[in-house]
């Protein structure tokens, strides 16, 4: 088996366990505090937790100050996974809040547990951008378990406040 082929197993094994870790996320309103949300802290105390669990080093939260947040901050996480050269780093880039889900009317649950139908997850962020992150981190986590080393590191950046502008 190649290892393009392994890693693609390995990935294909963890489609429950990726539909839980949306469900998880998605049950952390991710909102900003500038319209109406508490922000990303619960969000990213799971993703670090993840992060410690599979392979990741060097990983650093780095506080943007928002004094509307209950917790004063907006959290970003950095995180290494370290490859056979450190000459290099490929990043992968997504953020971790979410936009309100608008006239509740217009969904046919609660937008913040979400559900499986059909094959398809359905809540709010699931999409935007979780689907991203989640495929990246489970991606990372599968050349963990392999034992396998990408050529050079892989940097994951799990970032606040995309929605609002980046403040």
């Amino acid at each position: 088996m190649t290892k393009m082929e392994k890693i693609a197993k390995r990935i294909d094994s963890y489609r429950n366990e990726m539909i839980d870790m949306q469900i998880k996320l998605c049950a952390k309103p991710s909102i900003s505090p500038a319209i109406g949300g508490e922000g990303e802290v619960e969000k990213a105390e799971i993703l670090i937790d993840f992060l410690k669990k599979n392979g990741f080093s060097d990983i650093e939260v780095i506080k943007a100050p928002d004094l509307e947040a209950p917790s004063g901050y907006r959290p970003n996480i950095l995180g290494f996974f370290k490859g056979k050269s450190s000459s290099k780093t490929i990043w992968i880039m997504t953020h971790m809040d979410v936009v309100p889900p608008g006239e509740l009317a217009q969904w046919r649950g609660d937008p913040f547990k979400a559900w499986v139908e059909e094959g398809k997850i359905y809540g709010r962020g699931v999409e935007d951008n979780q689907q991203d992150m989640v495929a990246s981190l489970y991606a990372i986590k599968a050349f963990h378990e392999e034992g396998l080393e990408p050529n050079y590191n892989i940097g994951i950046a799990l970032v606040a406040d995309e929605e609002t502008g980046s403040e």
